[in-house]
């Protein structure tokens, strides 16, 4: 008697069987491979020493070298896998450099083996450096130099909407510091161009300087903090406001009649509800004063955040003029 086959369990079991058989001949091979010796290349990090005081690089230099080493496969596979999290490292001493060397890789390293940091329990010997073949150093005196900031934004509020004030930034210079041939030039920074459209509420963003120095000039910081203040727009009526005189002669008195006036302004509401007369200059130059004219227009003259002023009332201000009596 033929018995039923569930080919759902026999297929799972099959994937089963073939998966250990992989693992266990994989498992076999790491072992019978893993003691022989093998030679293996690494990109490994370069890092310049004792700089000498006051100077600094003055050109970039290539972040990694292409390292030969040799070792049993357990102990390249283990470096391998574990370099990213360990201190491997070429270093490269500059303690006798004045201006400028060139420093031949294999030989320096022959003849400064401590110079090439292997972590403790890396099995590995070093062999030759594959690429560069050679270094240029070059030095140049160390500059500091504070820089004044360009912002480089457009804001543009939501209609209805308006912004009361300038930009404020921060901080307003950033300082570099680097080669002297790089950093000195140097006027001005600029920030990345942003644009922020439609606003109805406060700006307060961080934008990134627009710069493309060498990774040999520290930019500090690397972005500045914007802020505009963004208000609905209202209407305020302003009362006595005083009537000035400008240019008036000695030998006169002159009164304008009224004495003060009112008008209503515009602009943003949290603004507006702090202005008051005082803020507001409404003035006519006697010099514009004819015998043949008894009524002036005066001339306004109200903060510039404010957007603009209507219904001057009066419009026209007479001036009364007698003489001062001697």
């Amino acid at each position: 008697m033929k018995l039923p086959v569930n080919k759902h369990i026999w297929k799972k079991g099959h994937l089963r069987l073939w998966a250990g058989a992989f693992f266990f001949a994989l498992l076999l091979w790491f072992l019978v491979v893993s003691e022989r010796e093998y030679i293996h290349t690494f990109d490994i990090p370069i890092e310049i020493r004792n700089i000498p005081a006051r100077k600094t690089l003055s050109a970039e230099i290539v972040p990694t070298a292409e390292v030969r080493f040799r070792g049993t496969g357990r102990a390249l596979f283990q470096s391998l896998l574990l370099k990213p999290l360990s201190n491997f490292k070429l270093v490269i001493d500059l303690d006798r450099i004045k201006t400028e060397y060139d420093f031949d890789l294999n030989i320096y390293f022959e003849d400064h083996p401590d110079k090439i940091i292997i972590p403790d329990g890396f099995d590995i010997q070093f062999i030759s450096i594959v690429q560069p073949d050679s270094i240029h150093i070059a030095l140049d005196d160390n500059a500091v130099l504070a820089v004044p900031v360009r912002i480089n934004v457009s804001i543009k509020p939501a209609p209805g909407f308006i912004q009361v004030g300038p930009n404020i930034y921060s901080p307003r210079s950033i300082e570099l510091k680097g080669p002297k041939t790089e950093v000195i030039p140097v006027k001005t920074v600029s920030t990345k161009w942003h644009e922020f459209k439609g606003l109805t509420s406060d700006l307060n963003v961080t934008v990134d300087l627009d710069v493309d120095f060498p990774q040999t000039v520290e930019v500090s910081p690397a972005s500045i903090s914007i802020q505009a203040d963004i208000q609905s727009i209202g209407e305020r009526i302003i009362t006595e406001i005083p009537v000035q005189l400008l240019n008036e002669p000695a030998e006169l008195k002159v009164y304008p009649n009224p004495s003060v006036v009112s008008l209503t302004v515009k602009g943003g509401v949290d603004y507006i509800a702090n202005i008051d007369a005082s803020d507001i200059i409404v003035s006519i130059d006697f010099k514009k004063w004819r015998r043949s004219q008894a009524y002036y227009e005066p001339t306004v003259i109200h903060p510039k955040d404010i957007r603009g002023y209507s219904d001057l009332s009066p419009k026209n201000i007479e001036l009364v003029v007698t003489r001062v009596p001697e």
